[in-house]
């Protein structure tokens, strides 16, 4: 058995005769991470250094893990089921191995013997307690509809009415209801559902939701409730310049009032700009929609930022203009896979109110129909497919103005011209490169190789039905899936 080295989504215990007691730090520090698996047999002398040992009673340490998987007073919540425990045989010892399953946002924190104190998170090969601010963000976090809290001493004077009365323009400009036009702020804010009664008083008041005070607030008033708040666009040409050439940030003294409603704006016509005016041809080579194709999907990446930040965090929201790609960063962490994501399944708003607001005036459509359309852009336009980066508490969407070809650093210029060749022709053959390049066989196979070696290019089949192909990112793979299953859909429905 070749043992891989302990990671952040594995681990390795000693157990004899019982369930090791450090067994519950690493449930709950797998649970709260990213999931992983526990190989119980393996002890650890030195560092990395793992012996197989084995365990004599692996039928008694089940029934004990299955036993205080159930008791809600050791665990908060049942992450293992019977299907995830299998018995392995190596070197004639028995061995267990346990895959322990990530909880889901609304089950975290995973704690220990019903303390919110021991809960655990997993960092490289350890386990660590989670420290206040991780635990303040996984309590806040485990509930939907963050911003429809009710604001106590919060009235319409701590909102810009430009804002307000620009959105209502949109509003009534989309929609044909002019019976907008005349009400007064707190009536159109509590009909478009940004202002609310408070069915816990008695006296039944309408209250500013946090969700509109984050939408149409004045920034110090915005700042007295969350006081990390901070919207930030940078226009650079690409990650390691120091120098901006455009910024639009909160409390900067060119944008004293600053709220979402009017960085959204601000920051949409700056990501026009920031689209490259050329022809593209799309896949059956007719002049393709470059231009009003990618503006869809950079809306559409800022609405989900604004849409699903964190905003009790102190880290900002931070849109990046880049000469080749897009970077849209906002604290919390995605709620749904990246399956979900690009197929556009299962919504799970963090924050209704400002998601509503979006939708009632056309901004957003309907809800989780921004990741298909952010993925469609880049397939139709033969651009490089965006990159999701899911951290611990932030998401980050990385949308390319260029082709895979063109982001590609550190190869020579005839492992550029084949990966260009791969990314038009989906597979070939080294037939397909001797003739397409006049190389020889044998340089022909050494490209081929050195680029498998790099992981650039995958081998499909085997023999003289070798094929080759571009390795895909995880992204492009759920999306090429995505694009088979609603061909076969489009046959069965014929």
């Amino acid at each position: 058995m070749n043992l891989e080295n302990e990671n952040v989504h594995l681990e390795y215990k000693t157990a004899k005769n019982c369930l090791p007691k450090d067994f519950w730090r690493t449930y709950s520090a797998f649970a709260n991470t990213d999931g992983g698996t526990v190989i119980l047999g393996i002890s650890e002398e030195k560092k990395f250094n793992y012996q197989i040992e084995g365990v004599i009673n692996s039928d008694k340490i089940v029934n004990e893990l299955i036993t205080t998987l159930h008791n809600s007073n050791k665990v908060s919540c049942k992450l293992i089921d019977e299907q995830d425990i299998v018995h392995i045989i190596e070197d004639n010892k028995k061995l267990i191995k346990i895959k322990i399953h990530a909880a889901n946002f609304d089950q975290k924190p995973v704690y220990l013997n019903g303390n919110l104190q021991n809960s655990y998170i997993r960092e490289n090969d350890g386990d660590f307690k989670v420290k206040p601010e991780q635990l303040k963000y996984m309590i806040a976090n485990s509930y939907t509809h963050l911003d429809n809290q009710l604001l106590e001493n919060y009235s319409v004077k701590d909102l810009n009415t430009q804002d307000i009365d620009q959105y209502r323009e949109l509003l009534i400009k989309n929609t044909n209801d002019t019976s907008f036009k005349d009400q007064n702020y707190e009536t159109f804010l509590f009909n478009i559902g940004a202002i609310r009664i408070d069915r816990k008083d008695s006296k039944q008041k309408k209250k500013l939701t946090t969700g509109c005070l984050l939408f149409f607030g004045k920034l110090n008033a915005i700042m007295d409730r969350f006081p990390g708040f901070q919207l930030d666009f940078y226009r650079k040409k690409n990650v390691l310049e120091e120098e901006w050439v455009t910024r639009i940030s909160s409390g900067d003294m060119n944008f004293p009032e600053m709220n979402i409603f009017s960085f959204y704006t601000l920051v949409l016509e700056q990501l026009e700009r920031g689209i490259p005016d050329k022809f593209i041809q799309d896949r059956n080579f007719t002049r393709g929609s470059y231009h009003s194709d990618l503006m869809i999907a950079v809306k559409e990446a800022l609405v989900n930022s604004l849409m699903h930040a964190y905003y009790s965090s102190d880290r900002p929201i931070a849109i990046y203009d880049y000469d080749d790609y897009f970077e849209f960063s906002n604290p919390g962490d995605m709620r749904v896979s990246k399956e979900e994501f690009i197929h556009g399944n299962n919504p799970i708003a963090r924050n209704s109110i400002i998601s509503l607001l979006f939708r009632k005036v056309g901004i957003a459509e309907k809800a989780g129909s921004g990741g298909p359309r952010i993925f469609k852009s880049a397939y139709k336009n033969n651009l490089r497919i965006p990159d999701i980066i899911k951290g611990r508490d932030t998401t980050t969407i990385r949308i390319w103005k260029i082709n895979l070809s063109k982001t590609l650093v550190g190869f020579s210029e005839t492992e550029k011209a084949i990966i260009k060749y791969a990314v038009d022709c989906q597979q070939f053959s080294i037939d397909n490169i001797k003739a397409h390049f006049k190389f020889s066989d044998y340089k022909a196979r050494k490209i081929i190789r050195e680029l498998e070696n790099k992981k650039v290019i995958d081998r499909v089949g085997n023999g003289k039905a070798t094929k080759y192909q571009l390795k895909e990112s995880q992204e492009m793979g759920i999306f090429k899936n995505k694009l088979y299953l609603r061909q076969l859909e489009d046959k069965l429905n014929k």
